[in-house]
């Protein structure tokens, strides 16, 4: 394959990133960016990085623009700080020939999430738009998640290998239930999505909870995960009727006050 960057932009993850780090040693250039760590998360990836960076937090898609910017070659690698390049996909894109990969402007990465150390069935394959060309792509601009776009769709090849997140992560129920932390997101979330034309009706709030744990239970078969599965699905459920809860108090002008609940993305299947 061509030349490539990794990047790992990072905060507060000593317990993860030295695996994140050692799974990118095979790029051609590893770069780590760290927003304030105060943990030694800095300390123990500079033991590998071949560029270690200080920089503020600019936002999701701030931060991967800059990070994008920074890097020594045009095709880009994102890794989060508890995130792991699987040895398969390394070889997968060892593999792709020159012709191959100028036939490509982004790559399509499978994820294999866990939470309190259990792979997530049901939230596979969670397609992530991890490694791009960063001079033939586009960004969007989404709350919580950067994404971007390829010229043309058939410009998108769907890898096999995978990623791997949190599955050395020591969080425990924090893994399931992290409220406290992502409270303020839940309303952006919901101001994004009125701003999009998006509004929530009653049948929105009394349907789509249910259509979300029928999917992650059945459709997407967690219930071969016993009750694993079902607290994955009960996690969609909530998830997804705090986020239409958000958007009806923004559209009802009752917004004001951030509250401490969790959005969780999974409550919709995303590719990011």
């Amino acid at each position: 394959m061509t030349e490539i960057s990794i990047v790992i932009c990072c905060v507060n993850c000593h317990g993860t990133i030295e695996q994140a780090c050692r799974s990118a040693q095979w790029a051609d250039e590893l770069i780590v960016i760290d927003s304030g760590s105060d943990d030694g998360t800095a300390q123990i990836a500079q033991k590998y990085a071949d560029r270690f960076m200080v920089e503020p937090w600019r936002g999701h898609t701030g931060q991967k623009r800059f990070a994008a910017d920074v890097c020594s070659h045009d095709w880009v690698f994102f890794l989060d700080g508890d995130e792991e390049c699987s040895a398969q996909l390394a070889s997968e894109l060892a593999s792709m020939s020159d012709e191959q990969i100028a036939d490509c402007d982004l790559l399509l990465v499978p994820r294999r999430n866990y939470v309190m150390g259990r792979y997530v069935r049901s939230w596979w394959p969670d397609y992530l738009t991890r490694i791009f060309h960063r001079r033939r792509c586009t960004w969007t601009d989404q709350v919580l998640h950067d994404t971007r776009t390829a010229s043309h769709p058939s410009r998108v090849r769907k890898l096999r290998g995978w990623l791997i997140h949190k599955k050395h992560s020591e969080a425990g129920f924090a893994d399931y239930f992290s409220g406290s932390r992502l409270d303020e997101r839940l309303l952006d979330v919901a101001r994004q999505m009125h701003r999009q034309g998006r509004r929530c009706s009653m049948l929105d709030l009394l349907l789509r909870p249910m259509f979300a744990f029928i999917k992650f239970f059945v459709l997407k078969r967690g219930l071969l995960d016993g009750s694993f599965g079902l607290l994955i699905a009960q996690k969609a459920a909530v998830s997804t009727q705090l986020k239409y809860a958000a958007l009806w108090a923004v559209q009802h002008g009752k917004a004001n006050t951030v509250v401490s609940v969790e959005y969780d993305d999974h409550s919709s299947q995303r590719s990011v």
